[in-house]
């Protein structure tokens, strides 16, 4: 048996570390720290998980190269289906809320009324290239969350209770900024918490899911840029309206619904029994 890279005290490490990191950074930001401070926020979980495995590493007294090192940070070649899967699932899970929302209310729609061909000419390229704007950013906390804190729950215990934890823990770990600082503005907090946290919670499943099935952390990175990017930067900024975030984005209702869906369904086809016996 394959003795595991994990311990207790590593992981203790890791979660000290982006606690107390975190917080410092996140209280600067909400003061009116620099904007630069949102880069690096995004860069602790990665920044801790590498402390830790030095740590781990250290105190095993081994001895490894560079690439091995990289590879326990979950940084590994997977085959392209997953990178695809992982850039097709959020456009789903947020495309579909934000139509039925444009459908409810066309006006706040800012293409209402316009051709599809233009609408595809102006958005179609900004939901692809900033895919790849966003992945410096999700690389950051992809590395630290599906990375090490995943595969490391995994080592003491079973799949969904580690796929339940490190989402819970993904979700309160915006919670700070979510509060005291402006994101997700637009929805009542005592609203939005609840919300975000129902919304994040599956979206974090279906991240560790594709993390799980592929053995890599490009898969789940993908996925958090395209999430970002097209909720951020291309759907949320062609939609107005002062009640959409009840209804779309990471606090909206319609949003909270098809997340959970596409975990449901993920979970069971990824966890479903295998068999090889022939017919």
């Amino acid at each position: 048996m394959k003795e595991n890279q994990y311990t207790k005290n590593g992981m203790i490490v890791f979660l000290i570390i982006v606690i107390i990191a975190s917080a410092i950074v996140e209280g600067w930001s909400i003061k009116g720290g620099p904007i630069w401070l949102n880069l690096l926020l995004m860069w602790i979980p990665a920044l801790s998980a590498m402390t830790a495995n030095i740590i781990i590493i250290k105190n095993k007294n081994e001895k490894i190269g560079v690439k091995e090192f990289v590879n326990r940070l979950g940084i590994r070649g997977c085959k392209i289906y997953y990178i695809a899967l992982g850039v097709l699932i959020p456009l789903i899970y947020l495309l579909i809320p934000y139509i039925i929302y444009w459908r409810i209310f066309p006006n706040r729609f800012a293409y209402n009324g316009v051709a599809l061909p233009i609408v595809l000419k102006d958005v179609l390229p900004l939901l692809i290239l900033g895919i790849f704007f966003n992945l410096i950013t999700a690389i950051g906390e992809e590395i630290g969350w599906r990375g090490f804190l995943f595969p490391a729950l995994l080592s003491e215990m079973n799949l969904k209770r580690t796929l339940l934890i490190t989402s819970l823990f993904w979700a309160c770990w915006h919670l700070p900024i979510l509060i005291f600082g402006d994101y997700m503005s637009g929805a009542p907090v005592w609203y939005k918490i609840p919300a975000f946290i129902l919304c994040v919670i599956p979206i974090g499943i279906i991240a560790g899911l594709v993390t799980y099935q592929s053995k890599s952390v490009w898969p789940a990175t993908f996925l958090h840029a395209a999430h970002n990017n097209f909720d951020q930067a291309v759907f949320g900024v062609i939609t107005g309206g002062d009640k959409k975030m009840f209804y779309v984005s990471e606090t909206g209702f319609l949003t909270i619904i098809c997340a959970w869906i596409i975990a449901a369904v993920l979970l069971k086809l990824f966890t479903m029994p295998q068999t090889n016996e022939k017919k």
